[in-house]
């Protein structure tokens, strides 16, 4: 009997509409962006006006006697219509939470055309169709499918990025579990190596954003150059967002690579519980941005729920001060070797911190492991 987990997956896919169709996906794009920014704005009004609270059920209730107005629409699938509201809403819930918790809210914000890149099907008006992808009021486009799609899609999401369109499909399946390897490992993230394994190894940060900086800094000054609004400044500025991406694609495969190895090697993996969002807005943010460990630790979540792995997170007070034995060991940045007093260790900093790492998520010493 297969007791795998069911889990949702997601599969990314170039599509290659053309010039017509390439339109319609620009002006679904412009109709969704327009509704979620009135739907915005009616909440605001509501409340600022009437003290009113207007819900995701009565905007959506709304859009017949919208589309009668506004016949455009009437060349948007239904369901299509939908998602923006519910984006909106899902905002919305965020902001209160947000509040709730004594955080910094930040009110959601209406949505300029280079901030709002996507659409969605969320049930239904999607199919495949030999190498085409077939959408309701849009027709059939052609797609490359890279791999096989195992389960069944729930969502389908039109996404635009740069000059370029993608598909990703949700699919609801069963886990993949992977054979049990009976080995641990605790990982340090940092900013001189990218992740210290508690076995000692130790991967270099590839600083793909530092060393693209003197191509982006030409770039970016060949915009400045340019005349605003002409041709000339929007070939510049999509010339950017180019090396942007390109520096995007080489981060996400090197962090697929490292944590589909790791899934693989380890039926246990410690990290820390780190408020990387925090972290980013000190010093040293622009290298924090750079390595990007949460894509890394979310790439890690998703594969070890489907390989039946497990993933721990544990507290990151004190890693680096403490020792294996339990002996606090003060320490600055610029101390990059580990020296306890009292047992006598002495090894690299980080390698200590992710034996500190591992030996929390275990809930015994680390010494015995070793």
């Amino acid at each position: 009997m297969n007791t795998a987990k069911t889990i949702k997956k997601s599969y990314k896919f170039r599509i290659y509409p053309t010039k017509a169709q390439t339109k319609t996906l620009e002006m679904t794009l412009d109709l969704c962006r327009e509704l979620y920014n009135a739907a915005l704005q009616e909440r605001r009004d509501a409340w600022k006006l009437e003290r009113k609270s207007i819900s995701l059920y009565d905007q959506q209730n709304q859009l017949p006697k919208i589309k009668k107005i506004r016949e455009d629409l009437n060349s948007v699938y239904s369901q299509v219509l939908r998602e923006p509201l519910r984006s909106l809403d899902n905002a919305f819930s965020s902001f209160f939470s947000r509040v709730k918790k004594g955080e910094k809210a930040g009110f959601p914000r209406f949505k300029s055309q280079n901030r709002f890149n996507s659409f969605c099907y969320p049930q239904s008006g999607f199919d495949l169709v030999e190498n085409n992808l077939k959408l309701s009021k849009i027709g059939k486009i052609k797609i490359k499918l890279s791999r096989n799609i195992v389960g069944k899609i729930k969502t389908c999401t039109i996404k635009r990025e740069i000059d370029k369109w993608f598909v990703f499909f949700v699919v609801e399946t069963k886990g993949e579990p992977l054979p049990k390897t009976g080995k641990e490992i605790g990982l340090d993230v940092g900013l001189e190596n990218f992740v210290t394994l508690s076995d000692g190894m130790q991967i270099n940060n590839s600083r793909y954003l530092e060393t693209a900086q003197k191509q982006l800094r030409k770039a970016q000054r060949r915009v400045s150059r340019r005349k605003k609004g002409s041709h000339g400044r929007r070939k510049a500025v999509l010339q950017v967002k180019k090396i942007h991406q390109k520096i995007r694609n080489q981060r996400a495969d090197f962090q697929h690579k490292l944590s589909t190895n790791l899934i693989k090697n380890y039926d246990l993996i410690a990290i820390e519980k780190l408020n990387i969002r925090g972290m980013s807005k000190g010093i040293f943010s622009k290298q924090i941005n750079d390595v990007a460990w949460s894509n890394f630790f979310n790439m890690l979540r998703y594969k070890a729920e489907s390989a039946d792995k497990k993933l721990v997170e544990v507290n990151p007070n004190g890693t680096s001060q403490i020792c294996i034995c339990g002996e606090r060991v003060e320490k600055d940045l610029s101390i990059r070797v580990h020296h306890c007093q009292k047992c006598g260790l002495k090894e690299n900093r980080d390698i200590v911190s992710a034996k500190v790492i591992l030996e929390r998520a275990l809930g015994q010493s680390v010494k015995t492991q070793t």
